[in-house]
């Protein structure tokens, strides 16, 4: 997964410059959603994935009669994307899209994963401290997953914060048998 994001972030970074300049983040965030959406359809990225398929029949055939695709800007990003055969990348280029987006709009999007339900005062806390730490606004989503045994996991972009009981025994496991 890494990887892919790291072929997908030139793409994105272009899209999100273009889009800010010409005051569109908003709608190409919506059609990078799309597209992404297409292209993780099985049946039509194997239709997509054809050898005989060229670029240009490839971005046809995504377009389609679809009003909101058929920007000029947009056909020639997917143009693009085809001739250097990235076009399965979308779903990461639209991931690293909406990070740019909320990294310009001073925002961080955060995944905690908890042990336990957070009660709101905790919430607070671990929102408050996170805001300090990253110096942004912060978007958390929190999700519940007891194999952490306690503690939590906390994601933002590509930086993880682990402070699960799992993860500290799994460390003190490696220090006793090495």
């Amino acid at each position: 997964m890494a990887e892919l994001l790291t072929l997908a972030r030139p793409y994105a970074k272009a899209a999100f410059s273009y889009a800010s300049e010409q005051s569109a983040t908003d709608h190409w965030s919506n059609v990078l959603h799309i597209l992404s959406e297409m292209v993780q359809d099985e049946v039509f990225s194997a239709y997509l994935n054809r050898p005989e398929l060229t670029p240009e029949q490839q971005v046809k055939d995504i377009v389609g009669t679809d009003t909101v695709l058929q920007d000029h800007s947009i056909a020639n990003f997917l143009a693009l994307l085809a001739e250097n055969d990235r076009l399965s990348l979308l779903p990461e280029i639209a991931l690293e899209f909406e990070q740019l987006k909320a990294q310009n709009q001073n925002q961080t999007d955060v995944t905690i994963e908890s042990a336990f339900e957070l009660t709101e005062q905790q919430m607070q806390m671990l929102v408050g401290g996170l805001a300090k730490r990253f110096n942004t606004a912060i978007n958390a989503t929190v999700t519940v997953n007891p194999d952490l045994i306690a503690g939590v996991v906390i994601r933002a972009g590509d930086q993880v914060i682990d402070d699960s009981a799992k993860a500290k025994l799994e460390r003190m496991r490696t220090r006793l048998t090495a």
